[in-house]
């Protein structure tokens, strides 16, 4: 084998993962779009139920103290 036939198979493997890539874009376009139409509806519901639900504002208290030992012990 020399030189010149394995510039030619590693040439054609490439030519065929680019023909392959390309046709399963091809088919996949369908999918592809399907899935992004979804995606907006799914962020436009998102950004109503956001605007919808009022802010929560949650206080944590500790009732730990720092004089009684270890703060890592359970209440």
């Amino acid at each position: 084998m020399n030189l010149l036939t394995i510039i030619y198979i590693v040439g054609a493997v490439a030519i065929g993962v680019i023909v392959g890539m390309i046709l399963e874009l091809g088919i996949d376009s369908e999918t592809i779009r399907t899935l992004r139409e979804h995606n907006d509806k799914l962020q436009l519901e998102n950004e109503a139920l956001r605007q919808e639900s009022p802010k929560e504002v949650i206080e944590i208290l500790d009732r730990r103290s720092f004089e009684a030992g270890s703060l890592f012990d359970p209440f």
